[in-house]
């Protein structure tokens, strides 16, 4: 008998390449929300040929179909739980965030920290188009120092703390720099310092 496949991530994204030990016809698809107000955020679906959704959460939801719960309350499946319902149907995988990042993703990270930023996190913001509020989440760079409520990563700034922000030069939107989309940041669901980030991976050479 063969040994079952068994896979190790550092991004959500790559559960779609991930294969089941109990049946063929069982399969991972994951899909980013990202450009709806109403929401925002990453799903995971096991889904059967015959039997169709077997399972679907989705992580970091924000949006306007999202009820803010107090920081007590947990709202979201945990990464341990999300793997013991895929090792259920016969994905074996663990998940490691910390995994290497591509040296040219790092050289960008050392990049934006030159320029004094020290954290990076998607960060939702609130706005207003056609006297319609909307939420739109962006990749940030930060400095700690100039924003210190924003190490919270359950904390939202308002419009005019986020332009301000921008303004003084203590936040960057990473998102809207071309380079940035190279990359995948499926990991990036905390507040990341940018200098552990480069050790974590020095540390794995």
């Amino acid at each position: 008998m063969s040994e079952p496949l068994r896979y190790n991530i550092s991004d959500w994204h790559q559960l779609s390449g991930c294969q089941s030990n109990n049946s063929r016809d069982l399969r991972i698809f994951v899909s980013d929300f990202i450009q709806d107000s109403r929401l925002v955020g990453l799903r995971i679906q096991i889904c059967h040929a015959d039997f169709g959704i077997l399972f679907s959460c989705i992580l970091n939801a924000r949006g306007s179909l999202v009820s803010k719960l107090g920081s007590q309350i947990a709202y979201e499946l945990s990464t341990d739980t999300i793997l013991s319902i895929l090792s259920k149907y016969g994905f074996l995988i663990t998940f490691n965030p910390k995994a290497h990042l591509p040296q040219d993703q790092l050289d960008y990270l050392k990049s934006v920290q030159a320029f004094g930023f020290d954290k990076i996190r998607v960060i939702s913001v609130p706005s207003f188009e056609n006297s319609i509020k909307i939420s739109k989440s962006h990749i940030v760079a930060f400095n700690v120092d100039k924003n210190p409520k924003w190490i919270d990563n359950l904390y939202s700034p308002s419009y005019k703390e986020f332009r301000v922000s921008l303004e003084t030069g203590s936040t960057i939107i990473l998102s809207r720099i071309s380079d940035t989309n190279k990359w995948s940041w499926g990991w990036l669901d905390y507040v990341a310092s940018i200098d552990d980030i480069l050790k974590d991976n020095m540390d794995g050479e």
